[in-house]
């Protein structure tokens, strides 16, 4: 018996030292070539935020990363404009250093942009006076010049699928009375390949996206498909396994629910796939981008926001 366990000590051993062997480093190409990075999106429905562009430079691999660095990522002298199909209207460049101190976080929680920004002056790229016609239906082109660098980028606001119920139930596992699981039901309509994406209430005032936001209807497609929502975390929040997820019994919560067209799904799905696969054994996906001549999103949301009180 002893003789058999070394031999089989032995051969995984021997396995390891192959598999180890065959095992190549990686080491990510470096050119030193700056990237621009696009932030933006064009929305339609009832208490939707106004189009708006973010613009930062990328940074090598294995560049350090500090405060200097990190002030001038940020593109505050560009040029851009959209077009919704009957004209273009160039975005105003509006700077956080030009908004009175005490609007500041409110500003940017409502565009979903995280506090941490406020650290930094930097600068959106905002429909301000809402010129660009947001209607379900429309394709908006996205045009914006960088010295003599030029990005483009088209996306589409499609029909939006609304949920047909929202409800609230006890918590899996042990109940605690003051958590609650939100769920939904949604009738797909059939035929018709739907994308969505969602977005809730983090606790702070900021509607932000879960760490899994985006879904299509592959699995449900033309039927009515019932599911649990998973409550948005603040990035600032101590990880809680008891509570992450679950929605505070008493208080008032919303739930911004997105149709999005295909390419718009793939850089999320694409982006939180490698947001959520971490670790040793994780493999590595590119994160697909709709844009020419830059890394990013330019995205289109059909919204329907629903201001819920959490009851069970």
């Amino acid at each position: 018996m002893k003789l058999k366990n070394y031999i089989k000590l032995g051969m995984g051993l021997i396995l390891l030292s192959m598999l180890q062997s065959c095992q190549e480093e990686f080491i990510p190409e470096t050119s030193g070539e700056t990237s621009y990075v696009v932030e933006g999106f064009v929305e339609a429905g009832e208490d939707s935020n106004p189009t708006y562009v973010l613009i930062t430079q990328s940074v090598p691999f294995f560049s350090e990363i500090g405060q200097d660095v990190f002030s001038n990522l940020f593109v505050n002298d560009a040029k851009v404009s959209v077009n919704d199909g009957d004209k273009t209207v160039d975005l105003t460049s509006l700077c956080l250093s030009d908004l009175p101190e005490e609007f500041r976080d409110e500003f940017v929680s409502q565009l979903g942009i995280e506090s941490d920004s406020l650290e930094v002056d930097f600068c959106i790229y905002l429909d301000i006076f809402d010129e660009i016609t947001r209607e379900v239906g429309r394709s908006y082109d996205l045009t914006i010049e960088i010295g003599e660098d030029l990005i483009t980028g088209s996306t589409t606001i499609p029909t939006a699928s609304i949920l047909d119920s929202i409800w609230f139930e006890e918590i899996p596992g042990d109940p605690i009375d003051t958590l609650a699981q939100m769920w939904c039901t949604i009738q797909d309509e059939p035929g018709v390949s739907n994308f969505y994406r969602y977005f809730t209430d983090d606790g702070t005032g900021a509607i932000t996206a879960p760490f899994s936001s985006v879904t299509d209807d592959v699995v449900f497609d033309g039927q009515a498909f019932e599911f649990p929502i998973s409550k948005a975390e603040s990035p600032n929040a101590e990880f809680d396994i008891n509570t992450f997820g679950f929605f505070r019994v008493g208080d008032t919560t919303t739930l911004k629910w997105c149709t999005i067209d295909p390419e718009h799904y793939d850089f999320w799905s694409t982006f939180e796939f490698n947001l959520n696969n971490q670790g040793p054994f994780a493999s590595y996906t590119r994160v697909n981008h709709n844009l020419d001549g830059a890394l990013g999103i330019w995205g289109g949301y059909a919204v329907d926001n629903t201001v819920i009180v959490v009851e069970k």
